[in-house]
């Protein structure tokens, strides 16, 4: 279980580095789509940080509760909301970026860990129906 986090935090990476590098290539051949590709890529960006702050916050939360102590924090909404938000304002008051672009890419990361976890799950369960009953052969 341990191993699992990052394991999962590197395909998140690599996944969103990926459509980083695509919305770079699309910049480079539309450079009129400007707006878009910009604020796709610090949605992106926002989205990605605020999923390793989850990540880190997981994994910190995970750590209190093996050695027993209660913790009194949460999985830090706030704070992944305020680097969504600082990733909005950036991108369309100060760099004039396209928002609904930022709003997309802000949603980058979440989906890819929507879809590699449901990737995983799948492989995971990929045994024979009888061996999820219990039944003896």
């Amino acid at each position: 279980m341990t191993d699992e986090l990052p394991a999962l935090m590197r395909k998140i990476s690599r996944t969103t580095f990926f459509f980083l590098s695509l919305g770079c290539l699309g910049w480079v051949i539309y450079p009129a789509w400007k707006p878009v590709f910009g604020g796709y890529l610090i949605g992106a960006i926002g989205s990605l940080l605020g999923t390793w702050h989850l990540a880190w916050k997981t994994a910190r939360i995970a750590e209190v509760a093996a050695t027993g102590r209660r913790s009194r924090s949460g999985f830090g909404f706030l704070s992944r909301a305020s680097i969504g938000l600082l990733a909005a304002i950036i991108s369309v008051r100060m760099l004039e970026f396209n928002l609904p672009a930022t709003v997309a890419g802000l949603f980058t990361a979440p989906l890819a860990t929507l879809v590699l976890g449901l990737m995983s799950n799948r492989r995971r369960t990929s045994g024979h129906s009888s061996e999820e009953r219990g039944e003896k052969n």
